[in-house]
C-alpha cells in the first residue's frame, strides 16, 4: 500500500475543512436538523465561535466571524490530515524496514 503524496493529503484536508461547514450550514438553514448538538463540534470544531455572532445579526461583523470560523476549521482539518499522513508514512516505512531486515 502506498501513501498518497503530501500535497494531496493537504488538499484533501483543505477541501474537507471548507466543504463540511458549508454543507452543515445549508442543512441547518433547510431545517434538516432542529438543533445542533455535540455532533457539530465533532465535524466542525470551530463552530463554537458562532456564539459571538448571535447578537450581531446580519452585519459584516457576523459574516467576518463566520469566515474566521470556517478558516480555522480548514486549518484544523489540514492539521489532522497532515498528522494522519505522517503516521501512515512512518508505519509504512517501519513495515518496509521489517521486510528489508534494516531498522529505522
Amino acid at each position: 500500500m502506498r501513501v498518497p503524496k503530501f500535497r494531496y493529503a493537504v488538499l484533501c484536508g483543505a477541501v474537507c475543512g471548507l466543504v463540511i461547514p458549508l454543507f452543515v450550514m445549508e442543512l441547518l438553514r433547510l431545517r434538516v436538523f432542529h438543533i445542533a448538538g455535540t455532533w457539530l463540534l465533532l465535524i466542525w470544531p470551530s463552530s463554537i465561535m458562532l456564539m459571538a455572532a448571535e447578537t450581531v445579526g446580519h452585519s459584516p461583523k457576523a459574516f467576518a466571524i463566520l469566515a474566521w470560523s470556517i478558516a480555522w476549521n480548514l486549518f484544523y482539518y489540514v492539521l489532522l490530515f497532515t498528522f494522519i499522513w505522517c503516521v501512515a508514512w512512518v508505519l509504512l516505512a517501519w513495515r518496509a524496514s521489517l521486510r528489508d531486515g534494516t531498522t529505522i
